[in-house]
């Protein structure tokens, strides 16, 4: 993974509680689209993304794409995410 890439983690708050990859991110997807440019400016920054079970990643694939965003990674759920990206998995 790329020093500069972001793990972002678009799950609920209460689902990010229960567990999260270390170092990821919060910013549920439904706070997506207003929140993504404070916490990253940068349209070329590669994004790995994570939710539980890989729908929410891909729907944030899909927003992200459509603002301008070029380096999205959908890592599927948390597990997924774990074995790819060999994060641990905090709580």
């Amino acid at each position: 993974m790329e020093n500069n890439a972001v793990v972002l983690d678009v799950r609920t708050p209460e689902e990010h509680k229960s567990g999260y990859l270390e170092g990821a991110v919060l910013l549920p997807l439904a706070e997506l689209e207003s929140k993504i440019t404070k916490k990253i400016p940068a349209k070329n920054t590669p994004i790995y993304i994570y939710c539980r079970s890989g729908r929410r990643a891909g729907t944030a694939v899909e927003k992200l794409k459509a603002m301008g965003y070029t380096d999205l990674h959908n890592l599927g759920g948390l597990k997924d995410a774990r074995k790819k990206l060999n994060i641990p998995i905090k709580k």
